[in-house]
């Protein structure tokens, strides 16, 4: 008999699918409303939260080579907090100027759309 992974269990991928295509969908809403609107405010905001995305998938991909330890018991509590926290690291990081990510797409997409600002 075969046990699977609870991520190969019918459901759980869905539901994973599911977030990243509302995730997907709502940059692309964000990106596509600041370009047709014009929208230099709208556009900054965009790229921003694709740099704070781009920054996020690196800091977990660092993240999981770091190994564990068994100093603080694992817990579905504690993986909440931890992700929560880690999001808050990065979403501050991408505000400060991150890796300048965000600029570069906000310059070239402003002048590919030509959008004052």
């Amino acid at each position: 008999m075969e046990i699977n992974s609870i991520g190969s269990l019918p459901g759980f991928s869905a539901i994973d699918t599911v977030k990243n295509k509302a995730e997907d969908d709502s940059f692309d809403k964000m990106l596509n409303n600041a370009i047709k609107n014009k929208d230099d405010k709208e556009l900054k905001k965009a790229c921003k939260e694709f740099e704070s995305t781009i920054l996020y998938m690196m800091y977990k991909s660092m993240k999981a080579t770091i190994p564990k330890s068994n100093l603080i018991p694992e817990s579905a509590g504690r993986d909440i907090i931890e992700s929560m926290l880690d999001e808050q690291l990065v979403k501050e990081v991408s505000e400060k100027g991150g890796f300048g990510l965000a600029e570069m797409l906000y310059k070239q997409l402003k002048s590919a759309y030509n959008i004052d600002g």
